[in-house]
Parts: C-alpha cells; sequence; structure tokens
C-alpha cells in the first residue's frame, strides 16, 4: 500500500526552500538566522550551510524567524558548508 504524504517533504524537513524572482527578490523559508546584513551582501544559516546572497542596494522586505524575503538587485546566491 503507498503511503499517504499530507504535506509537501520541504515541509516536513529540515532543507531551505530558496525561490528567485527576476535578479529582484529572493525568498528564503527555514533559515536558521542572520549570520552577516550588509547593502551588497547578506549571510544566512541553514540547516544546508551558510546561504550567501550578493548584489546591490539589497535590504529585507520580510525578515521573521522562519523566512526572509530580500529585495534589490541579486547578482548571486551561494550555500556553503553544511552537514
Amino acid at each position: 500500500m503507498r503511503e499517504m504524504r499530507f504535506f509537501p517533504a520541504e515541509l516536513t524537513s529540515d532543507v531551505p526552500v530558496i525561490t528567485l524572482s527576476g535578479n529582484e527578490l529572493v525568498h528564503i523559508e527555514q533559515h536558521k538566522g542572520l549570520e552577516c546584513y550588509q547593502e551588497d551582501e547578506i549571510v544566512l544559516r541553514t540547516s544546508a550551510g551558510k546561504l550567501h546572497v550578493t548584489g546591490k542596494e539589497m535590504y529585507f522586505k520580510t525578515y521573521t524567524a522562519f523566512e526572509a524575503v530580500i529585495a534589490g538587485s541579486i547578482d548571486n546566491i551561494t550555500i556553503q558548508g553544511g552537514k
């Protein structure tokens, strides 16, 4: 018998969910906190490692314990380290 899932895997796991809209908006769910905040670089801790977002004139549209929305001119997104 097939196992039924009531929630998508990304909601029940500890994996960050990253959604990029063009080069002007990035939405990060399930982050673990802010490590660095500058206009040209923002670093968030995640279960997959440090999430580096670089660009120009970046700022938080939203920042809560569970999600972050970064606006500005996004140039690059990388994850370093992890488990």
